[in-house]
């Protein structure tokens, strides 16, 4: 009799001799499965009760801490592993087709085809090879059981990429699982890594960014959806979702990032091709007749007299003078922060009738957009600034060796604020509030629309487009700037 205590002791009898066997078979609660990637967790405890009685107990614990750390991970109170990322049905699929190729086997034979004689055995063949290696009671020995069991026990435990192939070779027309949301991202940030090697920051904002915005549907409509199944009605669920949960400028996002992925879905699986994508078109929540972007996107100018009291605080307890460089730099150029901390000395041309910072993308800092690239003229204090600036530099090929590096604009960007919070505490006052500066001084100087972009690195349309050449390009953007500074 077993012991009722040991509720996961499981007793197995042989079909043909009465042979016994023990194992410990439990359950794995429904929220965990996908974490986990099995249903039930099975250990083979013996032969004996006696011998399963004395395992029982080791193996209980353990089982009951992987599951305690499981719910720990599913809960967020706990690190993920740094495993293999689960594969999807769809890549299973896949991996399967190569496997059974890669072993002489055709996946798509026709049946009753006489050129594949032959291939029925090798299937029966390679498949039962498979299901050996997952029968708790088997020992071969010399093409028999050396437990004496005639019928060898059920495969227990077979990983998911083996019952992938076990299914690939027992048909003949094998289909590949539908498109899940997740295999749309997948191969969306394949893709995008694909044009370029991204540095190792920019690899994870990406992943963030696509990884949120796919979970975002799965929570919103309970389950991982396949890209044919989501309805209008469903990705209106989806917006209804994250409405209460960020800001509306932030679902906009979202929502981008997720017609993004599913429009390259739709390119790229053969059996998407045509579809529709319910989430282009729906309502924009922070812009357009909503009333354009919010103001916490926007952010707001910083008044003179706030500007005077920062600058004056990181000038008298800033231990480090690269820290007021920047400041003044960003505040004399309306550049981006990255833009100022990832320059190289290179990029710098602080001599001749029109000093300028060259503003490209290099190996250690990319830009926002194309129209990014440009010319940006020094004069006044910026000058100043940036003259300082090369000297402090040295040897260095970094214009600031501190801030020069991967997550190096985060890290100024931390620095600068705790001035700017000291100073106010209005959540629309940043450091990307000097950008606002020096915009409305453009505008003020009544400078056209087009040459304040040149300086900002704004989207050149209409007039813009009249400048040929960087040259020109300077020439307008330092007549503009000095307009703005006059």
């Amino acid at each position: 009799m077993v012991n009722v205590t040991m509720k996961y002791l499981q007793e197995r009898q042989g079909k043909k001799r009465g042979t016994l066997s023990y194992r410990y078979r439990r359950p794995v609660p429904g929220a965990l499965k996908e974490h986990l990637g099995k249903g039930e967790l099975v250990v083979p405890l013996g032969k004996t009760l006696v011998a399963a009685t004395k395992a029982y107990g080791k193996v209980d614990k353990e089982v009951e801490k992987a599951l305690a750390e499981a719910w720990d991970v599913v809960n967020g109170k706990a690190k993920t592993p740094k495993v293999q990322p689960v594969q999807t049905a769809r890549e299973l699929f896949n991996e399967a087709i190569d496997r059974a190729r890669d072993l002489g086997v055709n996946p798509y034979r026709h049946e009753n085809d006489d050129s594949e004689e032959g291939d029925d055995e090798a299937r029966h063949l390679i498949a039962d090879g498979i299901a050996e290696k997952y029968r708790p009671g088997y020992r071969a020995a010399g093409g028999a059981y050396a437990t004496g069991v005639d019928e060898p026990d059920e495969p227990v435990g077979v990983t998911k990429a083996d019952a992938a192939l076990l299914r690939v070779l027992m048909t003949t027309d094998p289909k590949a699982p539908p498109v899940t949301i997740m295999d749309a991202k997948k191969r969306y940030l394949q893709n995008r890594f694909a044009l370029r090697q991204p540095r190792e920051l920019e690899r994870k904002k990406d992943e963030q960014r696509a990884e949120r915005a796919a979970d975002a549907i799965v929570e919103a409509l309970g389950r991982v959806a396949t890209v044919t199944s989501i309805t209008r009605e469903e990705a209106r669920k989806v917006q209804t979702y994250l409405r209460g949960k960020v800001s509306a400028a932030t679902v906009d996002r979202y929502l981008n990032d997720i017609r993004s992925i599913i429009n390259h879905a739709i390119a790229e699986f053969p059996d998407l091709h045509g579809l529709k994508n319910h989430f282009t078109g729906l309502p924009i929540l922070a812009g357009g007749r909503w009333g354009g972007p919010t103001a916490e996107e926007e952010g707001r100018p910083l008044t003179v007299e706030e500007a005077t009291a920062i600058r004056d605080r990181i000038e008298r307890l800033s231990r480090q003078p690269d820290l007021i460089l920047i400041w003044r730099m960003l505040e004399g150029t309306g550049c981006r922060l990255a833009e100022v901390t990832g320059l190289r000395v290179v990029d710098v041309v602080a001599d001749g009738d029109m000093p300028y910072l060259d503003i490209k993308p290099h190996d250690r800092r990319g830009l926002k957009t194309v129209a990014s690239i440009r010319r940006v003229p020094l004069m006044g204090d910026a000058l100043d600034a940036t003259k300082a600036a090369l000297k402090l530099a040295g040897e260095n090929d970094m214009l600031f060796p501190r801030y020069g590096v991967e997550g190096g604009n985060t890290a100024a960007s931390a620095a600068l604020m705790k001035h700017v919070r000291a100073i106010t505490d209005d959540k629309l006052a940043r450091v990307h509030s000097l950008r606002h500066n020096m915009a409305d001084k453009l505008k003020l100087a009544g400078v056209e629309e087009a040459d304040r972009n040149l300086v900002l690195g704004h989207t050149l349309g209409g007039e813009g487009k009249r400048y040929g050449g960087p040259e020109a390009r300077l020439v307008a953007a330092t007549r503009a700037v000095r307009k703005a500074l006059a």
